[in-house]
Formats: C-alpha cells, sequence, structure tokens
C-alpha cells in the first residue's frame, strides 16, 4: 500500500511498527493513554497539532508525512536510529533500578 492512499492513523500505525514500538511504548512517550493512540491509529480521532509534532520526532517522520502521505519516509527510520533507541531505554532502565536500590538503603 503506497502512503498517499493510507490514512493518518494507519501512517502513524506503519511508522511506528516501523520503529519497533508497542502502541503502549508510543503513547508512554508522546505523554496519551494508550487508547488514545489506538483511536488515532483507528482514525477515530485525530491527534492536536502538538501531539503529531511529538508523533512526527518520536518516529523520525515528518509531520506533512503523517498528515498527508507522499513518498515514504519510513525508510528514513533506519535500523541504527531504532538500536540507539533501544540502547537508551536500556541504560534508562538500568539507571531506575539503581535509584530504587538508593532509596532501599
Amino acid at each position: 500500500m503506497l502512503a498517499e492512499e493510507t490514512t493518518l492513523g494507519e501512517r502513524i500505525e506503519m511508522a511506528r511498527s516501523a520503529r519497533g514500538l508497542s502502541n503502549s511504548q508510543l503513547a508512554r512517550r508522546i505523554g496519551v493513554k494508550p487508547h488514545t493512540l489506538q483511536n488515532w491509529e483507528s482514525d477515530k480521532t485525530e491527534p492536536r497539532s502538538n501531539k503529531l509534532v511529538a508523533l512526527s520526532g518520536i518516529l523520525g517522520v515528518p509531520p506533512m508525512w503523517l498528515l498527508e502521505g507522499g513518498s515514504a519516509p519510513i525508510e528514513a527510520v533506519t535500523h541504527t536510529q531504532f538500536h540507539e533507541t533501544a540502547d537508551l531505554e536500556s541504560k534508562l532502565a538500568r539507571l531506575q533500578k539503581m535509584h530504587e536500590r538508593q532509596d532501599n538503603l
């Protein structure tokens, strides 16, 4: 399916999947409930402009692509970016565990 033939919700879902993010992971990063993101992806509702910009940044796609489609920027979501994100998430999880251990002392 070409990006021009997809809806906003389908493009959000495509970009999220390309980044290897679950619905709840992306929702947490954007600061919305998973149900809200699910409504966007199913085209029941649309994100406000500030959330659209946040989606764009997190997913690594231009905001206009999310809105209108066009040439597929999904290729812009590189394997390297995914691994860098996973690495940062791993480091953050380790820091949170260290902080919890420190609180328990």
